[in-house]
């Protein structure tokens, strides 16, 4: 997917860099784990003068097609070099990847989290993932089944199963309502659009205004549509006689019940 990143060089004052722009797979688990083969296999010095000088006008996939020498039927694009005065909390670059020559180490940078890890050339391929999530999954995007945390049926996010982040409307795996369990599908809308849509339909239909209808599915395999959140700008809460359910997390092993205050 396109994760926007810079391949970098040291420019010999602390904390300054110049390199090129790299579009896709740019998170360590990819772009890392690639630029890290291509520097085995070229050495560190032929290695940057391939990624950086040789293809100023960055890259579409790293190491594999360029703007500047594209494959596809389009124009050449001229140089488009980054400098650590490009790249800040402010722009859309998500990781930076800041080669040091002269003691052979690689900065890894994470934009979004203000974080960095450095690799040692020398030494043994690292554990991407581990750079890419921390080491305790703090900095983590993934689902939680991704680190084997949760099985596949799971889209729980890691940080939620951690408890890094609370639980929300989405994360609800199922509805109480009116004293039996549904199966959230993950499927719905807002009432109001509904509403409308219906009414150029002609059907006469009609929902309760300002809630999210949710489509659910019964013990016996039928699906309903049913209103199961009250929306009020962007915060949403139980409707009446609706018990969101919440998967189990990592502090929480039981189901969490959630409903509207009396």
């Amino acid at each position: 997917m396109s994760t926007r990143a810079v391949i970098a060089r040291t420019t010999g004052h602390e904390g300054e860099f110049k390199g090129v722009y790299s579009h896709w797979d740019g998170y360590p688990t990819n772009l890392g784990k690639r630029l890290w083969k291509i520097v085995r296999d070229r050495g560190l010095s032929h290695a940057l003068r391939f990624l950086i000088d040789e293809h100023p006008a960055g890259w579409s996939v790293a190491g594999e097609e360029c703007y500047c020498h594209p494959k596809r039927d389009r124009e050449p694009e001229g140089p488009n070099l980054f400098t650590h005065k490009d790249v800040d909390k402010g722009s859309d670059i998500e990781w930076v990847y800041i080669f040091d020559e002269e003691n052979n180490r690689l900065f890894v940078r994470d934009t979004g989290h203000d974080a960095e890890e450095i690799v040692d050339l020398a030494g043994r391929e690292p554990d991407w993932s581990v750079i890419e999530c921390g080491a305790d999954l703090s900095r983590c995007g993934h689902y939680a089944w991704v680190h084997n945390l949760l099985p596949k049926t799971s889209n729980l996010s890691t940080q939620t199963y951690l408890g890094f982040r609370p639980l929300e409307f989405h994360d609800a795996v199922a509805f109480i309502i009116n004293g039996k369990r549904y199966t959230n599908t993950g499927s719905g809308w807002s009432s109001n659009y509904r509403n409308e849509f219906n009414a150029r339909q002609g059907d006469r239909k009609r929902f309760p205004r300002d809630a999210w209808i949710a489509t659910v599915k019964a013990a016996n395999g039928r699906r309903l549509d049913v209103p199961v959140a009250t929306i009020k700008g962007d915060k949403r809460t139980p409707a009446p006689g609706v018990t969101w359910v919440y998967p189990p997390t990592k502090n929480q092993p039981c189901e969490t019940l959630f409903a509207a205050e009396a």
